[in-house]
């Protein structure tokens, strides 16, 4: 008797382990919250062939929604199946068979090519329909679930639409759609607008002046190798959000504008002088009024800058003005007559220190004529 078990086991050994082979032959891979929300993305099911030869399948896909019933029955027949992973090439799955659910559901998704919320079912069937070998089981199926909930709107922030500002570096910000599926990231396209150019055609024609992929966050600080914007143009900028090779979102397109103040002009004698980082030898005369401009690339705040004597290097003005600082061009007049503390025909050292620890200088002589 325990002969003849072991004889009936090797026999049918050979043939559960032939099963479990011609079951592998076939994976089938789906990422519904990712492609489980239109019609199309349907095509982008993973079918992994192991086997050593290139098939022809017919493609079932059986979509139910968990209360309501079926969905879509969808059938692509004579798919080239090679061996390794395969997509469904479009062609086909465009000239396939689709039969919608007569309920909400199926009504919207014919309608829109677009599922609406729900908790569905996502069923692929595959049947081997020509092959040069024999396949012991013909026939594969891998079902999905998954509770699909539309996104939220993916919204820009800041700068806001149609914003006017000095500043060339500004920063970005938006707000993220929810709920994302994970390994979701974003793209965000800025472009200059050319005169007379839409705002739509200069984003997708336009070489960007920024375009920085891979962001996994809903900001992004004015990239430093970027060329700063210019005053007087018009810029338009967009986020993308995606999984993968899908776009999950596209936001609004916004613009924004580089503007600064008017310049005033000058009379002679009252122009301003430009700070800079090193002290080029040269005096500004200030007769009463010091007049000093710069640049401040990042935020504003209160400006922090302080006056010395070069005669005296220890001693520092003090009682001068608070003074506030813009992001962009700042241009400020001191009356220094105001203070005791400058003498005429002397020499003193403006210090303004920014955000970063950036000083900026500039020597000049007061003059009391």
């Amino acid at each position: 008797m325990r002969l003849k078990f072991f004889k009936i086991f090797f026999i049918l050994l050979p043939i559960f382990l032939s099963a479990e082979i011609a079951q592998s032959q076939i994976t089938i891979n789906f990422n519904p919250a990712i492609y489980g929300q239109s019609l199309d993305g349907l095509s982008y099911v993973q079918v992994f062939n192991a086997s050593s030869e290139n098939v022809r399948i017919k493609l079932t896909i059986k979509i139910k929604e968990m209360t309501a019933g079926n969905v879509l029955t969808a059938v692509i027949n004579s798919v080239p199946l090679y061996r390794g992973t395969n997509t469904i090439d479009r062609g086909a799955f465009s000239a396939g068979r689709f039969s919608f659910g007569n309920n909400y559901y199926g009504n919207t998704l014919s309608q829109t090519g677009k599922f609406p919320e729900g908790d569905y079912e996502y069923c692929f069937e595959i049947e081997i329909t020509d092959s040069k070998a024999s396949w012991n089981t013909p026939f594969f199926e891998n079902c999905f679930s998954f509770q699909l909930q539309p996104l939220t709107p993916l919204l820009l922030i800041n700068p806001v639409d149609g914003d006017e500002d000095c500043n060339t570096r500004p920063d970005f910000l938006w707000q993220l759609p929810m709920p994302l599926p994970p390994g979701s990231k974003c793209r965000m396209v800025l472009s200059e607008i050319n005169e007379k150019q839409d705002i739509v055609e200069a984003i997708n024609y336009n070489v960007p002046l920024i375009n920085r992929g891979n962001l996994f966050s809903n900001q992004l600080q004015f990239p430093f190798n970027a060329p700063q914007l210019k005053e007087g143009k018009r810029y338009a900028w967009q986020v993308t959000v995606y999984n993968e090779k899908t776009i999950l979102k596209k936001s609004e397109i916004w613009t924004y504008t580089v503007k600064c103040e008017e310049k005033k002009e000058q009379s002679p004698g009252e122009s301003f002088r430009e700070l800079k980082e090193t002290e080029d030898g040269n005096f500004y005369v200030a007769n009463k009024i010091l007049r000093f401009s710069f640049n401040n690339p990042y935020s504003g705040g209160i400006l922090t800058y302080a006056i010395t004597s070069l005669s005296d290097p220890g001693s520092t003005i003090k009682s001068l003005p608070a003074l506030k600082m813009q992001t962009g061009l700042n241009k400020y007049e001191i009356d220094l007559s105001d203070s005791r503390s400058f003498k005429n025909g002397k020499e003193y050292l403006l210090k303004v220190t920014l955000t970063n620890n950036r000083e900026l200088r500039l020597r000049f002589i007061y003059k009391d004529e």
